[in-house]
């Protein structure tokens, strides 16, 4: 399955911030041992704002939870057993999907993951990985059909190369870190398994190398490539031309030696015509052998790689929002708090930032500072004047916090 390298390195920037709440406070409350006084106070303000993210997050948890709850398909009852069909129709059923849709994107966006553009899908079912393999998916069995990728680095497999005298070496593989995929059938489907099209899907999965995102899509069948179907063509179509050929041979035979030699000759005739038979079959078998043994991988990827499914990957989802709101917020404060400059531009807030996490995780990261900027200013911790952005100090920020928790209470 290869393995993801430490430091990790990064095909891009991108908003996503690879630390949990508690390890941006360790870091950022021991860069100044000195000051103990303030940095125990900087530690007791990010655990409150920790606390008030959370509490924020929980009404929207169980918004999610309530809208998803007409959708899930992992029910033991569903809803249209326990009410009147008649009271939601077709129409009514369409908008509260197209809401949850829209629910489970900002959830999405606020864990900063990014939506995959149609290109970016039909790259990966153009052409296979050396670990995948080549599929086609039928986008019409689809009434929405969205994906996801967070995470986007460097991962390191094993392969083997002719160029190589076949010998193992290690390479690099862009991988997502994260991929999530949210879906909703038709009536009419073209998949091997029928899904039931009054539910909403949701998979999450890690580490799946971009050309192979193909493969974490619903209804994905095997495309055979050149060689796997000249097993069966190739072997079948010599099958045919020894048999044409012995047909010929075997006419030219009884013309000359009569009547007498026929019989033997219709026997011999019925022998090739067996023997091709039963050597097209074995073609055939070899054939559909190897398309299980694709399908085999496709199968065992999805086992290895697989995350979460449906209301699991929601609140999955949900907790690394907060992470992430928790940790943009904490962040675009102590860059506030610690500027000896009392104002400061937005672009100051974003690079200071972003320097901060560099000196931590060793990757670029792709501050998201407006939306930092917004929350602490709904809040209440920072204040937006004429000259710039500034904070307010660490005792009004950290009453300001337990105030609001108790208000939210």
């Amino acid at each position: 399955m290869g393995r993801i390298p430490s430091p990790i390195q990064s095909w891009g920037r991108e908003h996503y911030i690879p630390l949990k709440t508690h390890e941006l406070i360790a870091h950022l409350t021991g860069i100044d041992p000195y000051d103990e006084q303030r940095t125990q106070a900087l530690g007791r303000l990010f655990k409150q704002l920790v606390a008030l993210v959370n509490q924020h997050y929980e009404s929207l948890h169980e918004q999610l939870v309530l809208l998803y709850h007409a959708f899930d398909p992992d029910l033991d009852i569903t809803p249209m057993q326990l009410s009147n069909p008649s009271s939601i129709n077709a129409a009514q059923r369409d908008i509260l999907a197209r809401k949850l849709f829209s629910e489970i994107s900002d959830s999405l966006e606020y864990a900063n993951y990014r939506r995959l553009k149609p290109h970016e899908i039909q790259l990966a079912l153009n052409v296979a990985s050396h670990w995948g393999v080549r599929l086609k998916i039928r986008f019409s069995s689809f009434r929405r059909l969205e994906v996801y990728g967070r995470g986007d680095i460097i991962a390191k497999r094993w392969k083997r190369n002719w160029n190589h005298f076949f010998r193992l070496r290690e390479v690099d593989v862009p991988v997502y870190q994260r991929l999530v995929v949210v879906f909703r059938t038709k009536e009419l489907q073209n998949m091997p398994e029928l899904l039931d099209p009054d539910c909403v899907h949701v998979r999450m999965f890690k580490n799946i190398p971009k050309l192979d995102v193909d493969m974490m899509l619903p209804g994905s069948q095997v495309r055979m490539n050149w060689m796997d179907t000249g097993k069966i063509g190739v072997p079948t179509l010599w099958g045919l031309m020894m048999l044409a050929s012995k047909l010929a041979k075997s006419i030219w035979l009884l013309a000359i030696l009569g009547a007498v030699k026929f019989f033997s000759s219709f026997l011999f005739i019925i022998a090739i015509v067996i023997a091709s038979l039963f050597y097209g079959i074995k073609s055939v078998f070899s054939y559909t052998t190897t398309k299980q043994r694709y399908q085999l991988s496709v199968a065992r990827n999805l086992y290895y790689q697989n995350l979460d499914n449906n209301l699991g990957a929601l609140l999955r989802l949900i907790e690394e929002a907060k992470q992430q709101e928790s940790c943009e917020a904490i962040l675009a404060y102590y860059v506030l708090s610690n500027s000896k400059s009392v104002h400061l531009a937005v672009e100051q807030i974003d690079e200071q930032a972003e320097l901060i996490l560099r000196s931590i995780t060793g990757i670029e990261v792709d501050f998201d500072v407006e939306d930092a900027l917004r929350d602490l200013l709904g809040f209440g911790l920072v204040r937006m004047t004429a000259k710039g952005w500034m904070a307010v100090g660490i005792e009004e920020a950290t009453e300001r916090t337990t105030i609001n928790r108790s208000y939210h209470d």
